[in-house]
């Protein structure tokens, strides 16, 4: 190898002249790096209020958004405009948004804004068609897929088994163990009394394990 390959450096010869050129040797950016440069446009957008970021952003982080949508809100098609929604209201006030502009705390806080954004957006809805919201507590004759079988009940898991459960149990549940909501939250989102909000929680928790153990039996042949 030599000196120059070591250096990161490569020669060639200029055909016209025969003399030798040194160039530097650039290598392509990593997804670590693109990651990086998106996230300093953004910041730099938001400042300057460009509304030209509002089309990155939406690139980047629809899949994302559409995964937290679809949680709560079953019809894809529903979900789309859901996430659609959301993101014309965060485009309305994303300009305001509070940072400190170190990049690794920018990428969390505005995905998580984002993501509550899109949640509030859901919860609209959910709350609009409140008289349709299933309080069954019979879990009784429900048919569920098979799950991948394991000795805990894993995140891959519950989302499998998620849509088995009431509107309101699997409502609750996903704001309070997946986007971090309070009780409070809850109770003042879904216009229900906080203690419901921990029984449908609590609710929530048991019948996945009954669905999942159900499973469980059910992959390995035991009918139950």
């Amino acid at each position: 190898m030599s000196s120059y390959t070591r250096l990161g450096v490569y020669k060639f010869r200029n055909q016209s002249s025969g003399k030798a050129i040194i160039k530097l040797q650039k290598d392509r950016p990593s997804c670590v790096e693109k990651k990086n440069i998106l996230f300093r446009d953004i910041i730099k957008g938001l400042k300057a209020r460009d509304q030209r970021i509002q089309e990155p952003i939406y690139k980047y982080y629809w899949g994302y958004l559409m995964g937290v949508a679809v949680r709560y809100i079953q019809d894809r098609d529903v979900a789309r405009e859901v996430v659609n929604d959301g993101f014309v209201k965060a485009f309305k006030h994303m300009y305001d948004f509070k940072h400190n502009g170190i990049l690794e705390d920018f990428e969390k806080t505005f995905k998580a804004w984002l993501a509550r954004i899109t949640v509030r957006t859901a919860l609209d809805l959910i709350r609009t068609n409140k008289s349709q919201l299933s309080f069954v507590e019979n879990y009784e004759g429900i048919e569920i897929d098979n799950v991948q079988v394991s000795d805990a009940l894993h995140v891959e898991d519950i989302m499998k088994l998620l849509f088995h459960l009431p509107d309101l149990h699997r409502t609750v549940f996903n704001m309070y163990e997946i986007e971090g909501f309070s009780h409070e939250e809850i109770s003042s989102s879904l216009e229900i009394p906080e203690s419901s909000s921990r029984t449908y929680l609590s609710r929530a928790k048991q019948k996945l394990r009954e669905l999942y153990l159900k499973n469980h039996s059910l992959a390995n042949g035991n009918p139950g």
